[in-house]
């Protein structure tokens, strides 16, 4: 070696490596907040979609979808849409079911996320 040459290190330093972590647990707690709502968004488009092709409901009256929607709510535990919310119109190969609704999720303090969702069960 001769006497001039520098050995340059490379590597995180203390700071980053701080820097990242807090970046990293800030990316988690949002996430852990946030998946769980797209979660439920998913199980009521498959719960839609299974209402619209089950066949003992093909011919069914408002009162009997109604009665479905909160049998299979209430198994998978889907909080976030009521009954109430739910569009059901009758075509000619059978329901098709839609909805609109938010969900407001709170993030730290007085910050809050909004999620509109509108699931059908249209493929």
């Amino acid at each position: 070696m001769t006497s001039g040459a520098r050995n340059k290190q490379k590597g995180l330093s203390v700071t980053g490596l701080i820097f990242v972590s807090i970046v990293l647990v800030l990316v988690l707690i949002l996430g852990f907040k946030v998946v769980p709502v797209y979660i439920e968004y998913g199980t009521i488009q498959r719960l839609f979609k299974s209402m619209a092709e089950d066949p003992t409901l093909k011919s069914a009256r408002r009162a009997e979808m109604d009665r479905a929607w909160a049998a299979r709510a209430t198994i998978d535990d889907v909080r976030a849409l009521s009954g109430d919310a739910i569009e059901y119109e009758k075509g000619p190969d059978g329901w098709q079911i839609s909805a609109n609704y938010s969900v407001k999720v709170p993030l730290f303090r007085n910050v809050a996320a909004c999620f509109d969702f509108h699931p059908t069960s249209k493929q």
